[in-house]
């Protein structure tokens, strides 16, 4: 945690450095879900759940700024194991037998890094893309399901993930530099998330969230 806060910081010193510079706080509705990449699970269904913390932009030419932040992201997903598995939980294995769903719950420390692309106003609308990678750190990872009943299975899920995002969306300027944001945005993971149950057991997670912030 010491790490994550340290690197967070940098981040947040290296935005105030810049010459126009805004902040804002956003709560974004998520959708999630786990896609394997094994036949040895399948996709069982998505999970709602939320992102909200602090965005940081730093403008480096008049339409166009580094876009930063830190956030708290739960999200997750339901699987099925084709056969029995043992669930590594802290107080010890739980079997999970064949084909019965189990819900995962992630709640990750998130640092978006990305390239946010900003159009000249229209009336009281600016039009923005975004495009960025973003770190996440996983804090605690629970699952529900057979004789889980939120465990918490952190000696499952991989303690780093990373995804990459696109998407865009409205500000709706509210006088000044404060401005409401609207927006879609698409995240796809690509470091396996269940690396920790070895090669037989791969899956990443995929989410869309809304933008919903105000950015001072």
């Amino acid at each position: 945690m010491k790490k994550i806060l340290l690197f967070a910081a940098i981040i947040v010193s290296v935005n105030l450095a810049g010459q126009d510079f805004r902040f804002g706080i956003n709560f974004d509705p998520v959708v999630s879900w786990i896609s394997p990449d094994s036949k040895l699970i399948e996709y069982d269904g998505s999970k709602l759940g939320f992102n909200t913390g602090l965005m940081l932009e730093t403008y480096f030419r008049k339409n166009y700024a580094f876009a930063t932040g830190i956030n708290l992201t739960y999200m997750g997903g339901n699987l099925k194991y084709a056969d029995t598995v043992n669930i590594e939980t802290e107080s010890g294995p739980v079997v999970v037998p064949a084909n019965v769903p189990v819900g995962y719950t992630i709640q990750y420390i998130s640092v978006p890094l990305s390239l946010k692309m900003k159009s000249n106003p229209i009336g009281y609308i600016s039009y923005y893309g975004q495009v960025g990678l973003t770190p996440h750190f996983n804090i605690k990872s629970k699952a529900s399901g057979g004789d889980l009943n939120k465990d918490n299975v952190n000696e499952e899920i991989s303690l780093f993930n990373l995804s990459y995002f696109i998407g865009g969306g409205i500000e709706y300027s509210l006088g000044g530099t404060t401005a409401i944001n609207l927006g879609i945005f698409f995240n796809n993971g690509f470091i396996d998330l269940l690396e920790k149950k070895g090669t037989d057991y791969r899956a990443s997670i995929y989410f869309f969230n809304l933008r919903l912030g105000i950015l001072f």
